[in-house]
């Protein structure tokens, strides 16, 4: 660490040591926590967060009133952002109501914008959540951080903020090749150490570019780790980006009005480590609300620990997810698929991982700019191709889909000159519209 940057992380951490040290006793905890997850002491501090979380939220929170004298957080209904938004003041605690709060959103990937209130307390927890899950990424406070993003006046740091932060917010919305050029001149003009947080398909385009131009000389660049968020990272852009800059890539699952669920870590690179510290974390069959076995795709439902401002019971983020349990009792999603009403089927019904469509484009990488997958029908499928030139194996990537979707799939390629963002900067890869209209 270079000396402004010693200085920041001392600036930070003494102006949180006379604020009362808080966001330091969070980030211990955590620490604690996961790191001796199924420990006595450790499960006892989660037990009782989640009873004091309960008993405020049924004490002063009009929508939970009715559940007072209910204990098991199983029998508490579980909630979708329609039921939030719908009943928005009365999930507003009493005696917050006139405190400071914050106001965080999320654009609304789905379609559904959507917007919660957290106290003082929650986004201090928030940032040693960050802090800790970085920090398993060699993150230190006051250290350079790239943040590739859509950056828009709603989301964007000042110049004063981002430089005391010493973060580059560099904006992805159009990632073109000159402007990966000056996004690898960036890298190699600061020497200071270095993390990148951005989205899975910025890196992806990354790669490619690298790929394209057979650029090489970018493994001495001081950079601890590449964090991919909102987006599935897969497996050509995780090895690629590793073997260009020779640093650890890893996944992390967050969202804007939670904040940091699970992520991959150094010693847990392909399984997510769950955010048990801050978050009661439930994965429930996709038709019934009860729990699904390990190894079955299942509802990822939250319970936010620490945002007393509005207590959020058992919310239903929407995102399909398989647990594994490890030897010490330790649960950990072994996969994250993304949204439920993105889920692909074959042509008998059975549920497909997203990686099933992505391996089958993993030959065709260097021919294309995008793809997206589209389920149309029970056995309709469309693929969407954005291609630099021609592409000459239209029925060899039919064929490959054929043998793992069905011999009687119907697959259609169509070729396109974009594929559109969403609003929130994503592009998603796979669509289901076949079980969304019915």
């Amino acid at each position: 660490m270079n000396l402004p940057n010693y200085i920041r992380n001392k600036c930070f951490w003494l102006l949180d040591s006379l604020k009362g040290g808080k966001i330091k006793n969070h980030l211990d905890e955590i620490s604690f926590i996961l790191n001796n997850t199924e420990n006595r002491d450790s499960l006892k501090i989660r037990k009782q967060h989640l009873e004091n979380l309960l008993n405020h939220a049924t004490q002063s929170t009009p929508f939970y009133y009715n559940y007072k004298d209910i204990k098991s957080i199983e029998a508490f209904p579980v909630i979708k952002k329609t039921v939030i938004q719908e009943n928005f003041k009365h999930f507003q605690s009493i005696p917050y109501i006139h405190k400071q709060n914050y106001k965080v959103s999320t654009s609304g990937s789905t379609g559904i914008p959507f917007f919660l209130f957290q106290d003082k307390n929650k986004r201090n927890r928030n940032t040693a959540d960050v802090l800790y899950f970085s920090g398993l990424a060699n993150f230190k406070i006051g250290n350079r951080l790239y943040e590739l993003e859509v950056w828009r006046n709603h989301n964007k740091k000042g110049f004063y903020k981002s430089w005391l932060q010493n973060i580059i917010q560099f904006d992805v919305s159009k990632l073109t090749d000159s402007r990966i050029l000056s996004f690898i001149k960036l890298l190699k003009s600061a020497k200071q150490e270095k993390n990148i947080l951005g989205f899975a398909s910025s890196y992806e385009q990354i790669c490619l570019y690298l790929d394209r131009n057979k650029i090489k000389g970018l493994r001495n660049l001081n950079i601890n780790a590449f964090i991919a968020n909102s987006e599935y990272l897969n497996h050509y852009t995780k090895t690629s980006l590793s073997n260009y800059f020779n640093t650890p890539v890893l996944s992390r699952y967050s969202s804007e009005e939670i904040g940091i669920i699970a992520q991959n870590t150094p010693n847990s690179p392909e399984y997510f480590v769950i955010n048990h510290a801050s978050y009661y974390v439930e994965l429930l069959d996709l038709k019934e609300d009860k729990p699904v076995k390990p190894g079955d795709y299942g509802r990822i439902i939250i319970t936010d620990l620490f945002n007393y401002c509005m207590p959020i019971i058992r919310y239903d983020t929407g995102d399909i997810a398989k647990l594994i349990e490890l030897e010490n009792g330790e649960t950990q999603f072994e996969s994250i698929e993304g949204r439920k009403m993105d889920l692909i089927y074959d042509t008998k019904g059975n549920i497909m991982s997203s990686f099933v469509v992505y391996t089958k484009f993993y030959n065709y990488y260097t021919l294309l700019k995008q793809y997206q997958f589209i389920q149309q029908g029970e056995k309709e499928y469309e693929v969407k191709l954005n291609v630099h030139d021609a592409f000459p194996f239209e029925e060899e990537l039919v064929e490959s889909i054929k043998k793992d979707f069905g011999s009687d799939a119907k697959v259609i390629i169509t070729y396109v000159d974009e594929i559109p963002l969403l609003a929130s900067g994503k592009r998603k890869k796979v669509i289901n519209n076949y079980h969304n209209n019915t």
